[in-house]
């Protein structure tokens, strides 16, 4: 099998994966999933927003999600870790389902975009940007942008620095795409000047001249004084 045919193969095994697990924890706050080849197996690593609800009660969630992972996707001993999301106010796959949600649910467009974009900020955020484009109003398709703070659009912060979120929205008049860009806060930009604190030295004290020493200095000062007296006489 050439080479690029098992990229796309595998391309298209994690697509169906990830559209199984949106389907299956959308209600837990689903907001992505890790999976990495380890010596004993697969690890999935789960980021969720209710993380009781995708471990179940005595873990019989997790277990059957264990098993459909190992038979239906093929994937090797799979170990699934649930991690919790601190803040998904801060998570732009998050934000970008509960905006679509709120579309569907008939709630306007400008609305519904100044309030999760205010809800960000108020989150820290250091910037976002929301765009929804379809027939959100009337039979032409258009698009609408909400933008506070600072983002990164280029280079390597916006591809590492930057949480990016999309979803779809099925409306009356058709679908409504919702893209979500978020820049944490805190993030480190390359651009950013700190000032970097010296901790102060200490003073080292002079050391003490000898009481001998001293004396042969007036006694040389002195006789100076003497000899300088003496020519001008």
């Amino acid at each position: 099998m050439p080479v690029e045919e098992v990229f796309i193969k595998k391309g298209l095994k994690r697509v169906e994966l990830e559209t199984y697990l949106e389907e299956e924890l959308g209600r837990t706050g689903y907001g992505g999933v890790e999976i990495k080849r380890i010596a004993t197996g697969t690890r999935v690593v789960l980021h969720v927003e209710r993380p009781g609800m995708v471990i179940g009660r005595k873990g019989r969630s997790i277990k059957q999600l264990t098993e459909n992972l190992e038979k239906d996707y093929g994937l090797e001993n799979p170990q699934i870790e649930v991690v919790e999301i601190p803040r998904p106010e801060l998570h732009a796959q998050i934000m970008a389902k509960r905006l679509a949600f709120a579309l569907e649910k008939g709630i306007g467009v400008r609305r519904i975009g100044e309030m999760m974009l205010r809800r960000i900020m108020e989150a820290g955020a250091r910037g976002v940007e929301i765009v929804i484009t379809g027939r959100i109003a009337g039979e032409r398709s258009r698009s609408q942008r909400f933008y506070a703070g600072y983002l990164s659009k280029a280079g390597e912060p916006a591809l590492t620095l930057v949480s990016h979120g999309c979803a779809a929205a099925k409306l009356k008049a058709g679908i409504a795409g919702v893209r979500v860009s978020i820049m944490p806060p805190d993030v480190p930009l390359p651009d950013d000047i700190r000032e970097r604190e010296v901790p102060p030295q200490p003073v080292q004290p002079q050391p003490e001249q000898p009481a001998a020493k001293a004396e042969e200095k007036v006694e040389e000062k002195e006789e100076g004084e003497k000899v300088g007296d003496t020519e001008a006489e």
